[in-house]
């Protein structure tokens, strides 16, 4: 097997010459063959945006509302034909992994790579511009191990870390719950994450950048912010005019509104960018909230 570091920085380089290695060949040259009590199995395979589809049938959509390039699979089985799916996805930047990965986190941290995270037979976590799925068929002490070590034997083949999306920085920090953000583009992310409308109100696309953050409010649910860049002040103001027929005809000139189960939302719209306060307690919740936000962010 290739020295994982070494194949980590030539893939980091990609600067590739005639004769050289491509990519895909790294990748796997750079993934073990076998740890304890499993063993690699099948072919290997490759999807790119016109055939993932074809792996997944069911969730393609989530990726492919980023700005996903290509997926990385190989199986692993023991003596008992359990599997294991070591998926490594191709996002393009470290921001669109960072992305796929913050769009369903539930559970504790694993300390592999930027961020992850592991429960019930799953680790998912991100690195640099990938972010790695490694999933088994059942769950038990041995398959959590053998699960971790993946991930592990995966990390130095995906080259250094990345930025985090830069909206990050202009949420407020105060009460936020750093492991419910969720970084994404389109409205089949946000209703992932929290149903606004079956109609696009907000005229979410390929091109806008979106966060959605939860805070700790003193009550059972918490307070959620959305924030979303577009790509002018034009085009924002189309969305923000969308969104206020459709879902808060009641606001005016800004103003918190009170909903039918008593609390609070809010929209407003600063230059490109649109927030919407969602589920307040109260109208001073709403406001302190959107008071917080870095209009513009520490350079």
């Amino acid at each position: 097997m290739m020295n994982l570091a070494a194949a980590g920085l030539i893939i980091g380089l990609l600067g590739f010459q005639g004769g050289a290695m491509t990519e895909e060949q790294l990748i796997f040259q750079a993934l073990p063959e076998r740890i304890p009590g499993w063993a690699a199995s099948g072919e290997d395979m490759v999807y790119d945006r016109d055939t993932l589809y074809d792996y997944m049938d069911g969730g393609a959509e989530v990726y492919l509302a980023f700005d996903f390039q290509r997926v990385y699979v190989r199986k692993y089985i023991n003596s008992q034909g359990e599997e294991i799916s070591l998926d490594i996805f191709d996002m393009g930047t470290s921001t669109e992994a960072y992305g796929i990965f913050s769009c369903d986190r539930e559970d504790e941290t694993a300390g592999i790579g930027q961020e992850s995270e592991y429960g019930y037979g799953l680790l998912r976590f991100r690195q640099g511009r990938y972010f790695v799925s490694v999933m088994a068929s059942d769950e038990s002490a041995e398959i959590e191990k053998a699960v971790l070590s993946l991930g592990r034997a995966a990390l130095p083949a995906l080259g250094e870390d990345g930025p985090a999306p830069d909206l990050l920085t202009r949420l407020p920090a105060e009460n936020l719950r750093r492991d419910r953000i969720s970084y994404f583009h389109a409205d089949v992310n946000l209703n992932n994450r929290y149903f606004i409308a079956s109609e696009n109100l907000l005229r979410l696309d390929r091109r806008t950048e979106c966060l959605f953050a939860e805070y700790l409010s003193g009550k059972t649910d918490p307070v959620n912010l959305l924030m979303i860049k577009y790509s002018s002040p034009n085009d924002a103001r189309d969305a923000h005019s969308s969104f206020i027929a459709g879902y808060l005809p009641e606001a005016e000139e800004g103003d918190p509104v009170r909903m039918e189960d008593g609390t609070w939302s809010l929209v407003r719209r600063r230059e490109a960018l649109i927030v919407v306060i969602l589920d307040a307690p109260d109208e001073a919740s709403a406001l302190g909230l959107f008071a917080g936000i870095r209009f513009d962010p520490p350079r």
